[in-house]
């Protein structure tokens, strides 16, 4: 029987799948599809996994429906316990607190000078503080594939921000630690020497490498690691757990018999794994070696996979949840692969060829994940892990253990190790950064379907087996279902209008049928206003980074056929660079003479990257497929006119919907629009200036008569947008609304005679 519990476990994990999720037809059909096979080919074990299916399901279902809150919305005094580190950024504080009702919550507060950022970075575990404050629900998720800031606080039983009025020291004392506590603020404190210790471009990698954290990276280099698959290198994993066990073990023998260095490393692996946070990478390797010991210690033996599985039964048992995470997903899948390509790895004779095969084998296990949670694949991955991992294993990561060790023995022999590996980690990472932007092999393929995510599975699969018998061939059935993903788009006859919700600004993505053109229509931007230096966060919010890019990443989009920029104000093109220097782009199209102070550095940058650079103006037009385009404005004019109503304005023929994009357009501008055009009608109106009162006229609607309008909006905007006046103007003349604010992205999903809106928020 062994090497079988790992059918229960795949058991557990669809037990977990169906009480926490959605239930999808896929789901059904794999489920039992999976007990059929068990039923045939293995029917001894078909019970045991039953059980633990329902079992799990009913556990998942239990804890969902417990997973609520017992705090009220309009509560407003608040008496909380910080109960993990405090994160001080900028002018930005944010700690998990727990309520005396025992209910954890997020805290957020904005620090109102740098004394107070200097106060408040005393306040820590086990204090205790009272306030007046509000409680807000988190954020869902608002555009297609983006972070769902509400599930992941929700998987971590969180169901509020509270938002204290004010907040000082004074209001807060001290409380005794609990063990756990304790550990947490060494932990701290380590990260805290490290940060002291090592110049700012390695302290970072040292702190990933040793206390598995990552927020003093830059996010550029992190990006760097992730697009080449080498961001599991800065995560505690199973090759430093079994390193750092080996050696401890090694250590220990020489002073006490197996039996007590065994019990001392049960002791201590529990706290190692707190110390370095307790990732569920960290929770696999730690279980793992657990039983290992326990195994060793007891003179038993099992078989890896069987450890592997029990790990996973074990962390699902304590939190089904954690199946969600892509860490818990990637560093399952990946030693689930290796354990059982073992033998065929250990039969090769030469340690470059092993190391390759193992690469290879973890890249290909991981692909379907990589996929869903990042979009695309580096081709370059497996050669720079054949480099990479022997760096960071033998050379970077004892260095750094060594650095750290020295400086507490001896400072400056310590500063001697420090600097040797401070110049080896910034040499590393000139070159990630190097190579991530300038990555020929990088492939965009978006996120998978279910469908193809089980085509991936059933591909890798059969791949693997025939590897076993020394074919190596079918793992090109793998390349043909990622080379059927990258062409879908081109034979899926449906097309798509998405405004994407940026904030207060405008971003429109039109994608024809047959993906025979894609188009965006602005891109948002960050309004920045004045910071002094204390209030500059490290990572600070980036509409092109954090929305638009993975949007279109997420969509499979390797190229833009053209990017039009309605006008130069920062709401609607602050994030153009950030999409040039990420896609692709033909064409960038301007208004003309629209170019402004702020479109100026984004035209050299087009110009540099080979883009063609068009001025368009009324008459302008173009059609592809069923689909039409039309440019109505700007007119050329001799008389002034503001930057608004220099906006395109772009008439589109949509499967069975004709669209008028109105940018800014403000009520000169659409007279102007109508004098030209007085017979003017549109089925969908992009309501103008985010729906203020100086736009949206009742002549311009008179004459447009939509059926439809989409205001792009963003939640809580301090301009106070759309007018009311407009809102009334539009229920008057009978035209729905869809408002980003209140709808989050909202997408238009067509055929040449049909169409669905749907939308992200309902």
């Amino acid at each position: 029987m062994k090497g079988n519990i790992v059918y229960i476990a795949i058991a557990a994990i669809f037990g977990v799948t169906s009480g926490g999720q959605r239930f999808h037809s896929l789901h059904a059909i794999a489920i039992i599809g999976y007990f059929f096979f068990l039923f045939l080919r293995k029917r001894l074990l078909f019970l045991p996994s039953l059980c633990a299916a329902i079992l799990f399901f009913l556990y998942t279902n239990w804890v969902e429906r417990h997973n609520t809150t017992i705090l009220p919305q309009e509560k407003t005094e608040f008496t909380v316990r910080f109960i993990a580190p405090v994160t001080i950024d900028g002018d930005r504080f944010k700690a998990v607190v727990r309520t005396k009702e025992g209910e954890a919550v997020q805290l957020l507060y904005r620090l109102k000078s740098e004394q107070q950022q200097r106060e408040f970075s005393q306040l820590a575990i086990g204090m205790v503080c009272t306030f007046r404050g509000n409680l807000e629900k988190p954020e869902p998720s608002r555009n297609f594939a983006a972070f769902n800031y509400r599930d992941y606080l929700h998987f971590q039983h969180i169901h509020w921000l509270v938002r204290p009025q004010s907040l000082s020291l004074q209001q807060c004392t001290p409380t005794p630690l609990t063990i756990y506590e304790k550990l947490l603020t060494l932990r701290q404190q380590g990260l805290r020497a490290i940060a002291d210790l090592f110049p700012p471009a390695s302290a970072g990698i040292v702190q990933a490498l040793i206390y598995g954290e990552r927020t003093e990276m830059e996010e550029e280099l992190q990006i760097g690691y992730q697009k080449l698959g080498l961001i599991h290198l800065l995560a505690i994993s199973g090759s430093h757990v079994t390193l750092l066990v080996s050696a401890c073990f090694y250590v220990l023998i020489r002073f006490v018999t197996r039996e007590t260095a065994t019990l001392v490393l049960l002791l201590c692996l529990p706290v190692y794994m707190v110390m370095t946070g307790a990732s569920p990478s960290v929770v696999r390797a730690v279980l793992m070696a657990m039983l290992f010991l326990i195994l060793r210690y007891q003179k038993s033996s099992m078989v890896p996979l069987d450890v592997l599985s029990i790990a996973c039964i074990l962390m699902l048992a304590f939190q089904p949840y954690a199946l969600f995470q892509a860490g818990f997903q990637l560093s399952f899948i990946v030693s689930f692969a290796l354990i059982l390509s073992i033998t065929t790895i250990a039969q090769r004779h030469s340690a470059v060829v092993r190391l390759s095969l193992t690469t290879f084998i973890a890249q290909v296990s991981a692909l379907p994940f990589v996929l869903y949670h990042f979009f695309a694949v580096s081709l370059l991955s497996i050669p720079l892990n054949l480099l990479f991992v022997p760096l960071y294993s033998f050379l970077i990561l004892p260095l750094s253990l060594l650095s750290l060790g020295m400086s507490y023995l001896s400072l400056p022999v310590g500063a001697f190790f420090i600097r040797l590996v401070n110049g080896i980690i910034e040499t590393t990472n000139e070159w990630v950064v190097f190579l991530a932007e300038k990555d020929p092999f990088s492939f965009v393929l978006g996120r998978p379907s279910p469908i193809f995510l089980c085509c991936y599975g059933a591909a890798i699969v059969w791949a693997f087996r025939r590897m076993e018998q020394g074919k190596y061939r079918s793992f090109l059935y793998v390349a043909l279902v990622a080379l059927l993903q990258a062409s879908w788009p081109y034979m899926d006859k449906y097309g798509e209008v998405a405004f994407l919700d940026v904030g207060q600004g405008d971003c429109i993505y039109i994608e024809l049928p047959y993906r025979q053109g894609v188009y965006l229509i602005d891109t948002g931007g960050t309004v920045s206003l004045p910071k002094q230096p204390w209030q500059i966060r490290t990572s600070e919010w980036d509409v092109g980074k954090q929305v638009v890019v993975p949007f279109l990443r997420a969509k499979g989009v390797r190229e833009l056929t053209r990017l039009i920029l309605t006008h130069g104000d920062m709401d609607h093109m602050g994030a153009a660079t950030e999409v040039i220097r990420q896609i692709h782009v033909r064409e960038l199209a301007i208004g003309k003479g629209a170019v402004n102070e702020a479109l100026a550095p984004v035209i050299a940058m087009a110009k540099k990257h080979g883009i063609t650079v068009t001025e368009w103006q009324k008459g302008d037009r173009w059609k592809v497929g069923d689909a039409s385009f039309f440019v109505l404005h700007p007119t050329p004019t001799a008389a002034p006119l503001s930057d608004n109503n220099r906006s395109i304005v772009l008439y589109a023929k949509l499967g069975p919907l004709s669209w008028l994009f109105t940018g800014d357009l403000e009520k000169e501008g659409e007279q102007q629009l109508l004098t030209s055009f007085p017979h003017l009608r549109a089925d969908v109106l992009k309501v103008g200036h985010h729906g203020s009162e100086t736009s949206t006229s009742e002549s311009f609607l008179q004459t447009i008569m939509p059926k439809l309008a989409v205001i792009s909006v963003g939640k809580n905007n301090r301009y106070h947008h759309p007018h009311q006046i407009v809102l009334e103007r539009l229920k008057a003349h009978h035209i729905s609304v869809l408002r980003i604010d209140e709808h989050g992205a909202i997408h238009y999903r067509y055929t040449k005679k049909t169409g669905t809106f749907m939308v992200m928020v309902p």
